[in-house]
């Protein structure tokens, strides 16, 4: 009997371990490794080589190298992992995703002089690509200090969810880089690495995200009433250098026929919207701001690269944020809502709170946020600036044409239809065209000379500045 059991347990302790041996290889582990062979990168002919580098294969990148891509590989979520020695003498170390083509891409990347410094938060940076621009410069506060060294190896791991992004260096359990939501246009894409350096263990992990949520964190901007989110606004029109935006050109108001919303942190990006410039470009945008009682306000105004700021019809602000020409405002050039404070003397009732904008290099938009609310009570208005361009598109000048006199004047006006263009004529003088600013209102081009018109009761008030006069229709 104690033999058959002494037996008995033999068999089971055999059969427990063929189901271990059974089931370890079952689980056998995913080997994500990418191969440093010419044949699974694409790039420059003599710009990559393949070679051993402190005793391990690499994958050299020389100078002025361009993209080497990893072939065949759509990546969307996961992890990227992989070895650098970085040049010390390059400007940035680079890793791609989320590549569409070089106009629409993600990218992080290392800047060399500023790596190994706890100060300097330039040392990792984060930025999407918008048609081939490098959104840098919109985007300032993705960056942080890097703990890495050239000359010796450094490990840097990717991990990609839905919206979010981790970057860690060197094995660090907490992430170098946080970015709480990816501004990339595209979510898949090719794999890429610039810069001069030597690249190895590079690993692709589909889909293993380590848990982090593909959720964007929240925007606490998004809370806080005093941004300026909605404009009117223009087409993109060229502004040649040397040229400015001023009272005497301000738009028609029949051009705004667009409109356009504030993003994450109350980035209006026109970047996004209108692409990249090859030469200098403006446009017009426009909001409106209601006052119970005449009021000063302040207004952040956060700007790449120019700015124009008029204020019922008024030019109040202007000011230049060139990184390229060594004109830069806080932070160091790129676009901030503490660029520059502008004073604000509103009117009870609505006012017209007008921006232009001209870039010639990198990014473009702005960013806009009252100091506080006193006496404002309603902003973000857009809906009277964009039908009233649709009106004047149908506009008749017929009702307010006819000549008006006023017995206390020697000059009459003269007011005629040319096409669907209101224009006005004094004492034998040729006839100006007006711009319609409002429901039965023109403006004299290049003065403050204004017309209302009451086509009811045959009248219009002249007025220039202060001063105003009735005409009555003859």
């Amino acid at each position: 009997m104690k033999k058959l059991v002494q037996f008995l347990f033999l068999l089971l302790a055999i059969q427990s371990f063929g189901q271990k041996k059974n089931s370890s290889s079952t689980l056998k582990k995913t080997d994500f490794t990418i191969p440093l062979t010419a044949e699974k990168w694409q790039f420059q002919a003599d710009k990559v080589t393949f070679e051993e580098h402190h005793g391990i294969k690499a994958m050299k990148l020389a100078p002025n190298s361009g993209q080497v891509i990893l072939k065949d590989v759509v990546f969307k979520d996961g992890t990227i992992e992989f070895d650098i020695d970085p040049s010390a003498a390059e400007f940035a170390e680079s890793v791609y995703f989320h590549q569409k083509d070089q106009k629409e891409q993600e990218i992080v990347y290392l800047r060399m002089s500023r790596v190994g410094n706890k100060l300097a938060n330039q040392g990792i940076q984060y930025s999407p690509y918008f048609d081939g621009i490098n959104m840098w410069d919109m985007y300032p506060e993705f960056q942080a200090p890097a703990m890495a060294k050239a000359g010796e190896w450094n490990h840097v791991k990717l991990v990609i969810s839905g919206k979010r992004l981790h970057v860690f260096l060197n094995n660090a359990m907490r992430p170098a880089l946080d970015i709480p939501e990816l501004q990339g246009s595209a979510t898949e894409g090719s794999i890429a690495f610039e810069g001069a350096s030597h690249i190895a263990n590079v690993q692709v992990k589909p889909n293993e995200t380590e848990g982090l949520s593909p959720l964007a964190l929240t925007d606490m901007t998004s809370f806080d009433g005093l941004y300026l989110r909605k404009w009117a606004s223009t087409a993109p029109f060229d502004l040649p250098v040397g040229t400015e935006l001023a009272f005497q050109n301000q738009p028609k108001p029949e051009l705004f026929t667009d409109s356009i919303a504030a993003e994450r942190a109350g980035l209006v990006n026109l970047t996004r919207r209108h692409g990249g410039n090859k030469s200098r470009k403006a446009i017009w945008l426009k909001t409106k701001i209601t006052a119970k009682d005449a009021v000063k306000a302040g207004l952040q105004l956060g700007f790449s690269d120019e700015v124009w700021v008029f204020l019922n019809n008024q030019i109040i602000f202007a000011d230049k944020n060139l990184f390229q020409q060594n004109m830069k405002r806080y932070p160091d050039g790129r676009i901030s809502v503490q660029n520059a404070t502008v004073k604000l003397n509103l009117n009870q009732g609505e006012n017209d709170l007008l921006i232009g904008v001209a870039n010639d290099f990198y990014g473009w938009g702005i960013m806009a946020r009252l100091e506080y609310s006193e006496s404002i009570s309603e902003t973000n208005n857009i809906e009277g600036i964009i039908s009233l361009a649709k009106k004047i598109a149908n506009f008749d000048p017929e009702p307010y044409t006819g000549t008006y006199s006023n017995p206390e004047v020697q000059f009459k006006l003269t007011f005629a239809k040319k096409d669907k263009v209101l224009t006005v004529q004094t004492n034998g003088r040729q006839p100006t065209e007006l711009r319609t600013t409002g429901k039965h209102t023109f403006a004299y081009p290049g003065t403050a000379i204004l017309f209302e018109f009451s086509p009811a009761d045959k009248k219009v008030i002249f007025r220039e500045g202060s001063d105003s006069r009735v005409f009555v229709k003859e």
